[in-house]
């Protein structure tokens, strides 16, 4: 049975996070697997998932509305787009 260090680390390690990652304003750049504090380790999950909401956001589907009916969604230039056909 793990502890509520343990299992926030399983957490972290869940969101993307690698046990050996630090952080200059945790635990004085302590890494992940040596954090032994709650509020150290929550604060770690908050960082590793502020970055996975950044990344979310620059993979957002365009705005589209009823005007957009029968277009098809593509990838141009690494992002999505909305164009009337695959080649457009």
């Amino acid at each position: 049975m793990d502890n509520t260090i343990q299992a926030l680390q399983n957490l972290y390690v869940a969101l993307g996070g690698a046990l050996t990652d630090t952080y200059e304003n945790i635990a004085d750049g302590a890494p992940v697997a040596n954090l032994v504090i709650i509020p150290d380790m929550i604060n770690a999950i908050a960082s590793v998932a502020g970055n996975i909401a950044t990344s979310a956001k620059t993979s957002e589907l365009p705005a589209v509305t009823a005007a957009d009916n029968g277009k098809v969604l593509k990838v141009a230039d690494g992002a999505w787009s909305v164009g009337n056909d695959a080649t457009e």
